[in-house]
């Protein structure tokens, strides 16, 4: 799975030195995206060490049920990234080869972390994916591209080094770094501690999750857009499947966890409230990752891997096709209210039908992914989920109403056949999965759209609100210091 991408990234860079035809480089890329898809349907084993070693010393890979979800997710979303990606990049463009080269090493490093059965490989992949990413947030030459990708470098190298850091007390402690091994191995001690609390604040960081989302709405938003898609669909992932590590195989505190469920509740309202307050289109679908990760830590922290795992397939469904379809409708400009898709009604359906998924109206997988939370939930934690959705519903009936408002042109098929297949991949793996329709959500989408009107009424959409900290040297200072309180609160609260 690794290897197509990886070997086709090569092939591409290799094409565009010898100068060879755009077609060819072009079938390159897309065989590089699509081939990994193959072999899922290969019968491959659970769990197998490479090469034939022990597990003591090899390198175990798998696919299991619970990391099925995050590969299929990220599977699907990068087809359709492709596709949409070979009519966005310009040739004309010289850096459009590397721009491509680029999304299949992203491609390989994901997938070769959401296989890896070790803390070091799953390290170095999901590496390779952050270092892609960096590089591709500067190609679409906005503005303020380079500052998000600046601070996303930043922060996340930051976040890598304490969590290299993280592994290597792992292995003080255990003698392993294989994840079985690990799990059969860790005991409670002062050192391993302190390796559970850094490693939870640096894949919280590298996830986006408030309160160490502050580099995210930047760098999704500045992206280009097949680039925002899998950035907010897949590339936050690889960081939350890390989470599922931490949490499964070592003994985190029960007090932890439950500064873990907090921070997942405060992530989900968080972000509503600025998506709410956004005029610009992606930034707004930014701060709705910042959310929906939420959910997916909300899963995690309540021990619940699966819902979690599922939640994940959906928001790599749902926020890739959003970012796709309201970046074809928003090249001219993001603002809300200056551009929509009154004229282009397959792209209505589309942004409709996925905004309905990520509110997780049923029978969208959106709604299955969140019925899978709710059932590892007891008590009040469950009627976060009801209070999520009427909140991302409101922000979403936004969107629809100022999309209503404006029209776009120049809008390619290419585009619209990833959008709108994106869509009906969100209403059919709901079906699929055995989500039913709920009539109960009817109040949900009526409530919203209620909600909203009386917002807008308030004048609430009017507000510009935008965090920063001034220079970008200050903001990244600032930014380190509130990763550094959250590695001491969480070592302390692991060790409570």
């Amino acid at each position: 799975m690794v290897a197509f991408p990886l070997l086709f990234a090569f092939f591409i860079v290799l094409l565009d030195t010898l100068r060879v035809k755009k077609p060819i480089i072009q079938v390159s890329f897309l065989l590089g995206a699509i081939l990994p898809a193959a072999v899922l349907f290969m019968g491959i084993p659970e769990r197998e060490i490479v090469g034939g070693w022990n597990r003591i010393s090899g390198i175990e890979v798998g696919i299991s049920e619970l990391n099925l979800p995050f590969i299929v997710g990220e599977l699907i979303l990068f087809a359709f990234a492709a596709l949409y990606s070979i009519s966005y990049f310009d040739f004309r463009d010289k850096k459009t080869p590397k721009a491509l080269a680029l999304l299949l090493l992203l491609h390989a490093g994901l997938l070769g972390a959401f296989i890896a059965g070790d803390l070091f490989n799953f390290y170095i992949y999901m590496e390779i994916a952050s270092v892609s990413a960096f590089a591709l947030i500067t190609f679409s030459g906005e503005p303020n591209s380079r500052r998000a990708a600046f601070k996303y470098l930043m922060l996340s190298l930051l976040a890598s080094y304490f969590f290299v850091f993280a592994i290597g007390l792992i292995y003080m402690e255990t003698g392993y770094l294989n994840l079985i091994l690990i799990s059969e191995n860790a005991v409670h001690s002062r050192e391993l501690n302190a390796a559970v609390g850094i490693a939870f604040a640096s894949l919280l960081l590298k996830a986006g999750i408030f309160p160490l989302h502050s580099w995210l709405p930047d760098a999704h938003s500045s992206a280009p857009t097949p680039v925002s898609a899998v950035l907010s669909g897949a590339v936050v992932k690889a960081p939350a499947y890390g989470l599922i590590f931490i949490f499964s195989v070592l003994p985190v505190g029960g007090t932890l966890r439950t500064l873990a469920m907090g921070t997942a509740v405060v992530s989900i309202f968080f972000g509503i409230t600025m998506a709410l307050l956004q005029r610009d289109a992606k930034r707004l679908l930014a701060y709705h990752t910042v959310s929906q990760m939420g959910y997916v830590l909300l899963g995690i922290a309540s021990l619940n891997f699966l819902g979690a795992a599922y939640y994940a397939l959906a928001h790599s469904l749902f926020k890739g096709g959003l970012f796709l379809s309201v970046g074809a409708l928003g090249r001219k400009t993001r603002e809300l209210g200056k551009f929509g898709y009154r004229n282009v009604p397959i792209m209505a359906l589309s942004v409709v039908m996925l905004s309905l998924a990520i509110g997780g109206v049923s029978p969208f997988v959106g709604s299955y992914a969140k019925g899978l939370i709710s059932s590892g939930l007891d008590g009040a934690w469950k009627y976060v989920l009801y209070a999520g959705s009427v909140g991302t519903l409101i922000s979403f009936t936004k969107l629809n109403y100022y999309l209503l408002r404006g029209t776009s042109e120049d809008i390619k098929a290419v585009w619209k056949f990833s959008s709108i297949f994106l869509a009906f991949i969100t209403l059919g793996s709901g079906l699929y999965l055995g989500a039913v329709f709920d009539p109960k959500d009817i109040i949900y989408v009526v409530l919203a759209m209620v909600l909203f009107f009386l917002l807008k009424a308030a004048d609430i959409f009017k507000k510009r609100v935008h965090v920063g900290f001034g220079e970008i040297g200050e903001e990244v200072n600032v930014l380190t210091a509130v990763f550094i309180l959250a590695i001491l609160a969480s070592v302390l609260l692991q060790g409570a």
